[in-house]
């Protein structure tokens, strides 16, 4: 997937869904996507993503856009 998709993508994530998280390239089970909020604008702009995981909440916080290449952004794939 390419940079751009990946950063499009982590913000169309289904309610309900399972979700492995990938950062750095390791994976890990996230939970059962919540809810994203989005706050800021352009380039500016940041995502709050959160999941339930063992009857927990928690969230994946970070910068939208972050760098050119995007290779420190998180991304979701479903499980």
């Amino acid at each position: 997937m390419d940079p751009i998709q990946i950063r499009y993508n982590r913000g169309n994530l289904v309610p309900g869904k399972e979700y492995y998280k990938i950062h750095n390239r390791e994976k890990s089970f996230a939970g059962t996507f919540v809810r994203l909020v989005r706050s800021g604008s352009g380039d500016g702009m940041t995502i709050s993503v959160e999941f339930l995981l063992n009857d927990k909440t928690y969230y994946v916080d970070e910068e939208m856009w972050g760098s050119l290449n995007g290779s420190e952004l998180t991304y979701f794939v479903e499980a």
